[in-house]
């Protein structure tokens, strides 16, 4: 190949990378809490190359439990940690390390209260065992609806807790050790199928949570505002994409889930479309739904180890803001 033809060549993959020709990609971890749709913008942008043309390496990773994730954050093995917002909003409140929540995806508890088919009413619940994972979000979500509906926890209701997240606590009601549970989508319906019902769709009380945060180090923030602009715009991107079409998102949820069932897909879709909808798909970081965490959850079960109330000096917009000036977006 002449000279001359070789250059044309570094300058056509420059042009479809998005970057300089011979840039080298920035490689970001990213731990992302759990199997399920909740995560589909990040793996949108990874399917359509969208970290790619923003020059980044990105490498999604599977890290349940806050205490795998949270160590993880704090010690620089992931760079950013893309969910777990109970234990972001704890961290906060408790002052355990110095973080910055750059985005949070949603404004509201996406889960939905399934109950045995003999449970018609909210007030039949007294008496019966729910299942809960401590200190999740779950917990926090069915916490405020006994409440709401005038039940006390652990007196009217007893909470049972059970480790493992959704799937082993859906397992155990299928099992008869509990009479319901706190479940986000698609595994309500697993349960509708095995003859268990909804009996509250928690998302229709808006209880405020400040949902799917991506959260980096302070130092990591300071020290990489570029990287993280450019991550946060294929993010961004990547919800944008998830809203307007339907195939490529139904191919996001197989890939997190494995489930290819129709009525499951448009329902879980549905389900994610009216989160982002809720905040015309820019995902600010949403200062009251972490300080609701605090004082109406962590408070509650740690009254003497809550540091900060005040969540403002934990969030920093500006890397969203960055993404919707350069993609164009019209906020409503």
């Amino acid at each position: 190949m002449s000279p001359k033809a070789f250059f044309g060549v570094l300058c056509l993959l420059a042009l479809v990378r998005g970057a300089p020709a011979g840039a080298q990609s920035a490689k970001l971890v990213v731990a992302y809490a759990s199997p399920a749709a909740t995560f589909c913008p990040g793996f949108i942008a990874r399917r359509e190359g969208l970290f790619a043309r923003y020059g980044l390496d990105v490498e999604l990773v599977l890290m349940q439990g806050a205490s795998a994730y949270m160590p993880a954050l704090a010690n620089g093995n992931i760079q950013v940690l893309y969910g777990g917002g109970t234990a972001v909003s704890r961290a906060i409140a408790t002052g355990g390390f110095d973080l910055v929540v750059i985005a949070t995806e949603t404004r509201y508890v996406p889960l939905r209260l399934m109950v045995n088919a003999s449970i018609q009413t909210p007030a039949q619940l007294k008496g019966k065992k729910l299942g809960a994972g401590q200190a999740g979000l779950d917990e926090y979500a069915t916490i405020l609806y006994l409440e709401r509906i005038g039940l006390a926890p652990n007196k009217d209701v007893q909470l049972v807790y059970l480790a493992g997240g959704v799937p082993s606590r859906a397992a155990a009601m299928k099992q008869g050790l509990i009479d319901g549970v706190a479940v986000n989508p698609p595994n309500e319906y697993d349960l509708e199928k095995a003859g268990y019902r909804e009996l509250a769709n928690f998302l229709d009380f808006k209880m405020p949570y400040a949902g799917v945060p991506h959260t980096v180090s302070r130092a990591f923030r300071d020290k990489n505002r570029k990287v993280l602009e450019d991550y946060m715009t294929a993010m961004v991107e990547g919800m944008q994409i998830f809203r307007a079409d339907r195939q490529k998102a139904y191919r996001a949820i197989f890939e997190l889930t494995r489930q290819k069932d129709p009525v499951l897909l448009e329902r879980t879709y549905d389900s994610y479309a009216r989160q982002y909808d809720a905040i015309g798909g820019v995902p600010l970081p949403w200062e009251a739904g972490i300080e609701s965490m605090i004082t109406g959850f962590h408070e509650r079960f740690n009254p003497q180890g809550i540091k900060n109330r005040d969540a403002k000096p934990f969030i920093d917009p500006s890397f969203v803001q960055k993404a919707v000036e350069r993609l164009k977006l019209n906020r409503k």
